[in-house]
């Protein structure tokens, strides 16, 4: 699908109707808009950040829903011409776009407002949603109906950002090229309308490209400051400390028992046994030096079991789902999930704030257990959720991720009833190497990163007696990632 972002060499200048305050000059460099840091900062926000901000805001995509194809990075890798219609909040939308193009979503917020000021303006109008981000709409025309909707919008100007930012020297405006800016071209000299730049990075000769005015990218500066969005890189802080993202750990000196998941640069404990069996292979936790768990700074406590049900004080029902809050959209949908109402639990609004937004529960037709199903035909197993299945290309990830699951045996109508997605990829913590081959890896979000020896090994806290060997295609699916260091 990014085929058809490649060839894109469009100027894009549609601004705004509603703009918030004039444009100033004050703070404003020409030549260094945003830094590339900035930019690719695709970890500097959750869907509950976006959604919160929409909140603060007071913004009309707090309660924006799109429909349309818009498939999530997982399902992106399904193929170019897979077509995945879904219903998503626009919370969702910006964040699965922000993580496949490794966007910063921060960004793609700014944008929103510069061009149609669809986080400040309580109703826009069908037009405005339908062309967010001025996407495919060309100075002087009428904006291109082929890129007509909100998710489209979204997603195509993050990817079209990725596209420039990797090969921004295709385009007139380059880094450390001098150029004019508001001018009818951009080759020097300039005429008495026009300002000279020169840009100093990446992503500030891409909003230029996007941009070719002056008065839209100050715009953009403004906002990206008065939203607050400059400060610390998130992803740098997901470095703190040696643990890779998602890692179990606790501590085996001193006197801190709580077992923790580190998430986002914060050491989360787990208040009860039930809260973390009911999500993690309580095998998978490291027992690790207290003093580099102390590097970590305390994030909120994981207190419910999974798969609880919370209603908070409004009456609104969540569905806890791993580390997600789920809202059960209807008493029909609370009915068909086949929980007893007695089990439910009454808590306050602050409980809830330990979770990220997740997907609304609103097709009584599709479950949120997660679930094995064999097809009798080819005896393929995929793993199922959500009306979703998802392939398991060896035995291998079935034994190391699901070994507490019975497989269930269903009709084949019944798997081709359901959305098919990427292939299963082992879980976090995953130990494994190939036969006669020394090499020790372990899997993080879908990637392999190699422990290079054996100090770091023990020091990581891991055990030899968790490593498993697998097949070849199994070690070639997950992709190689930087080595682990403790340096």
């Amino acid at each position: 699908m990014l085929n058809k972002f490649n060839r894109i060499i469009a100027i894009f200048t549609l601004f705004s109707m509603f703009l918030p305050f004039a444009a100033s000059a004050e703070d404003f460099d020409y030549n260094n808009i945003l830094s590339d840091e900035e930019a690719m900062d695709y970890a500097s926000m959750t869907k509950g950040d976006i959604q919160d901000f929409f909140k603060e805001q007071n913004s009309f995509l707090k309660n924006y829903w799109y429909e349309g194809n818009n498939p999530d990075p997982s399902q992106v890798d399904m193929g170019v011409d897979e077509k995945y219609i879904e219903k998503r909040q626009a919370a969702e939308i910006i964040y699965n776009a922000a993580q496949e193009a490794k966007i910063n979503p921060k960004f793609l917020l700014t944008l929103l407002q510069k061009e149609q000021s669809l986080i400040e303006n309580d109703s826009p109008s069908i037009r405005n949603l339908d062309y967010a981000m001025g996407y495919y709409c060309y100075d002087g025309q009428p904006c291109n109906p082929k890129f007509k909707g909100f998710g489209k919008q979204v997603r195509g100007t993050a990817l079209q950002f990725q596209y420039y930012i990797d090969n921004i020297y295709e385009y007139n405006y380059q880094p450390n090229k001098s150029s004019c800016i508001d001018d009818a071209t951009p080759y020097l000299p300039c005429t008495a309308t026009a300002t000279q730049i020169k840009p100093e990075n990446k992503i500030t000769a891409a909003m230029y490209v996007y941009t070719p005015h002056v008065h839209g990218n100050k715009l953009f500066s403004n906002l990206w400051n008065r939203y607050d969005f400059s400060g610390v890189v998130g992803s740098i802080d997901i470095l703190t400390g040696i643990f890779p993202n998602g890692a179990l750990v606790k501590a085996r000196d001193g006197e801190d028992t709580a077992v923790y998941l580190i998430q986002s640069g914060q050491k989360r404990a787990f208040s009860s046994m039930n809260a973390l069996v009911s999500r993690f292979d309580p095998q998978l936790v490291l027992n690790v030096e207290s003093s580099e768990l102390a590097k970590y700074a305390e994030g909120l406590n994981i207190e419910h079991m999974n798969y609880s049900v919370l209603e908070v004080p409004s009456g609104d029902k969540y569905l806890i789902d791993g580390l997600t809050k789920r809202l059960i959209a209807g008493d029909e949908v609370f009915r068909q999930l086949g929980i007893n109402p007695e089990e439910v639990e009454n808590v306050e609004e602050a409980d809830l704030a330990a979770y990220q937004i997740g997907e609304a529960l609103a097709d009584t037709d599709s479950s949120p257990f997660e679930q094995l199903m064999q097809d009798p035909t080819t005896g393929g197993v995929y793993y199922v959720k959500d009306g979703k299945k998802a392939p398991i290309i060896d035995p291998s990830i079935l034994e190391m991720n699901y070994s507490d699951i019975k497989i269930k045996e269903v009709t084949t109508k019944t798997l081709d009833d359901l959305v098919k997605i990427a292939p299963v990829k082992l879980e976090n913590g995953s130990l494994i190497m190939k036969d006669s081959n020394p090499d020790v890896y372990v899997v993080y979000e879908g990637k392999r990163r190699l422990i290079p020896d054996g100090a770091t090994f023990e020091k990581l806290g891991y055990s030899w007696a968790n490593i498993y060997t697998v097949p070849t295609k199994v070690m070639n699916f997950h992709a190689t990632e930087v080595p682990i260091s403790t340096n």
